[in-house]
């Protein structure tokens, strides 16, 4: 009997079968398991089974043993343990800002299918050293959720695509793409990307998908600065390219942060580059996030605004009035089943990435507790209800 399944590579590893997920995501089967079930041959996408007196039952008892093994997912970017969020997983994708469908009550709805990012730069506003795990969620759930949430929107919607991480590093990404353009309401869609694993083929899959708009965020066209930034090797010279075949042929949105004391000037070099290949552009300023990052102390917005004008009339360049075919529309909005101050019941679920914190599930909601350490169930207060996004603590 031959095994295959989509998003799963297979390869030897001593006494055990390494089981890869998505392209970044992995975790061991038994050997000696696998082969009570025949005789095993271990292929690049595929397990065959010789000699098996259990056909009948094999791949039931093979699919129970792979749920098994994705309760030890493992990040290979990272090495953190990984949640796998599927239809099955009892976990919802609206009440958390870390991953799913985030409606924020206009014609723009935010997918977030993943948590895991490949660099770590100095100014990041999640800063992953302080999490202590990752999620990745399930294609199709994803979508079928998202489905529900354009229903209610009254104007044709726009979709997102971004993460607490890189949209790249998701193994489905052009299969999402592919079946978020086949929802009739949706207008566009986009995605915001460090660039480092979208090349022309990437994109240009993207685009055929149905991706209508990237946002790419290059902070400075110096290498030896690039570095610095991201805190791991950046290749500056290849965003640059990518850049350059992705504005002929869908909306380039640079979107650069301006990180006070580090990047001043270079941001000068990648206005005039976006200026050149036809790009859109939009600074963005440096902010202090509780968990995030702090290399520099953050300007403010009157100053940073200050320095947009000027950089405008310097280089004769729009910075301050985004010219988009995005229409942005306030809608109708997704009801939230509590609010803020209600003690509710949770039942808790998993760790949560923000440190001595876990996530609960209560009516369709995801609710993430923090100073928690419990498991089962517990009674919570809400301290946070915008948006849909739940934050409580024990009550």
């Amino acid at each position: 009997m031959l095994l295959k399944y989509e998003n799963l590579m297979f390869s030897e590893a001593e006494d055990k079968v390494r089981v890869l997920f998505l392209k970044i995501y992995y975790f061991y089967m038994d050997r000696k398991e696998l082969e009570k079930l025949g005789l095993l041959e271990v292929q690049r996408d595929t397990l065959v089974f010789k000699d098996s007196k259990k056909e009948q039952n094999l791949k039931q008892k093979f699919e129970f043993m792979l749920s098994n093994g994705f309760c030890n997912l493992i990040s290979t970017i990272n090495g953190k343990p990984t949640f796998y969020v599927h239809r099955n997983s009892g976990i919802p994708l609206i009440g958390t800002n870390e991953f799913g469908v985030i409606d924020r009550g206009t014609n723009t709805i935010e997918v977030k299918p993943l948590t895991t990012c490949n660099i770590d730069c100095i100014f990041c506003s999640v800063d992953h050293l302080k999490r202590g795990s990752d999620f990745v969620v399930e294609c199709d759930y994803l979508v079928d959720e998202l489905k529900k949430v354009v229903e209610i929107k009254e104007n044709r919607v726009n979709i997102h695509i971004g993460s607490q991480g890189d949209p790249s590093l998701y193994g489905d990404l052009v299969r999402l793409v592919s079946e978020i353009r086949k929802i009739k309401q949706v207008n566009a869609i986009s995605m915001v990307t460090n660039g480092l694993l979208i090349n022309k083929t990437m994109a240009d899959k993207l685009i055929e998908a149905g991706m209508t708009h990237f946002h790419i965020s290059l902070h400075t066209m110096d290498q030896e600065m690039a570095d610095k930034l991201a805190n791991a090797k950046y290749p500056v010279k290849n965003v640059i390219e990518v850049c350059k075949h992705i504005v002929k042929k869908a909306h380039l949105l640079i979107v650069p942060v301006l990180v006070p004391g580090i990047n001043d000037k270079d941001i000068e070099e990648v206005i005039k580059f976006g200026k050149e290949i036809g790009a859109d552009l939009g600074v963005q300023n440096f902010l202090e996030y509780d968990f995030g990052k702090k290399p520099a102390s953050p300007i403010p917005m009157k100053l940073f605004f200050k320095k947009l004008h000027d950089l405008e009339e310097k280089l004769d360049v729009n910075l301050t009035k985004l010219t988009t075919d995005l229409e942005f529309k306030q809608d109708k909005k997704l009801e939230k089943p509590f609010r803020k101050g209600d003690v509710i019941e949770v039942e808790i679920k998993a760790e949560s990435r923000l440190p001595n914190s876990v996530i609960g599930v209560s009516r369709g909601r995801v609710i993430t507790i923090i100073n928690c350490r419990r498991t089962g169930r517990a009674m919570v207060r809400l301290i946070r209800d915008k948006d849909n996004i739940f934050t409580g603590v024990l009550a």
